[in-house]
């Protein structure tokens, strides 16, 4: 009776030692299957080429969003919308919103990136490369295939508040002085008039160019303005995570598509780097960028909308 007894607690003892062992291998084990699942989204919408409104890219990145979104979000939500380019000329656009009921309700996170790319590299010293649209690996490519990516998590991890995932079209669609940027975000805070304030977003995360090799994320200063504690939030899990690219210092006061809902008073934050040489290049492409850098936002992220 004895040994058998002893044998069972060294039984009990051995799966005690286990459990914790298992539980650091599974959470390796997600970020490797999610590092995967975002780079092989990133290699798919660069092997597109430039998505810019009216491309063969642009159609098919919205058939890709569209087709996540089936399989794995709650519901998915199509916002089309038409711009005035000129006097003569009108240009559709959408933005996609693949939502996430959430297990304890309240109003929405939105977590947004714009998947629309330049129609034109104007920072080119070259004018005949000028006139090219861009692939957009990083500026664009970057932040929506992490969305991609999140889709798969949330499917399999139900977040406790409702998580919206908001693709925008048209952030990068005009020059700097024509009017023509922010469009699909612009358009979404602007329709948010016309529902209860109660559904409005608790807090808006931007995510934008977040795959530089050499990544470095700043506190933006719309974002320090009104949604700072939701900065320290990220920051601290960061420094938790020793994730280093999260530098808790100010540097940019930058226009993305954060802006409009922060216009409104609601909480919004940009995650960004800025600091990116190849920004409105040709040279923005997939080899510019890191998986390493994109799971380090991931992370941070997947575990700061856990705590909202």
């Amino acid at each position: 009776m004895r040994k058998t007894v002893t044998k069972l607690i060294s039984v009990f003892i051995i799966i005690a030692c286990l459990i914790p062992l298992k539980t650091v291998m599974a959470g390796t084990v997600d970020n490797e299957k999610y590092s995967k699942i975002i780079w092989n989204y990133l290699e798919t919408l660069c092997a597109f080429g430039p998505r810019n409104p009216g491309s063969e890219g642009y159609r098919e990145t919205i058939e890709l969003i569209r087709r996540v979104g089936k399989k794995y979000a709650d519901q998915v939500v199509e916002h089309p919308f038409q711009v005035q380019i000129s006097e003569q000329k009108k240009i559709r656009m959408v933005n996609l919103e693949l939502q996430f009921a959430g297990t304890k309700g309240g109003a929405p996170i939105l977590i947004g990136s714009h998947f629309d790319t330049r129609p034109f590299a104007d920072q080119e010293t070259d004018p005949e490369k000028q006139i090219l649209p861009i692939i957009g690996a990083n500026d664009g490519g970057s932040s929506t295939a992490l969305l991609l990516g999140l889709a798969h998590y949330l499917f399999q991890h139900p977040p406790p508040r409702p998580i919206h995932l908001v693709f925008f079209d048209g952030e990068d669609y005009g020059t700097s002085a024509s009017g023509l940027n922010l469009l699909g975000s612009t358009h979404y805070a602007q329709s948010l008039f016309k529902q209860d304030r109660k559904s409005w977003p608790y807090w808006v995360l931007v995510i934008d160019m977040i795959g530089d090799k050499d990544l470095q994320i700043y506190k933006e200063t719309y974002s320090l303005k009104s949604s700072g504690r939701f900065l320290d939030k990220i920051y601290s899990i960061a420094e938790e995570k020793k994730i280093t690219s999260f530098i808790s210092k100010s540097k940019y006061t930058i226009f993305d598509d954060h802006y409009p809902f922060y216009k409104m008073g609601i909480p919004a934050t940009v995650l960004i780097d800025f600091d990116y040489p190849y920004w409105h290049t040709q040279e923005d492409t997939l080899d510019k960028c890191s998986p390493e850098s994109m799971i380090s936002v991931f992370s941070v992220v997947t575990e700061a909308i856990k705590s909202f």
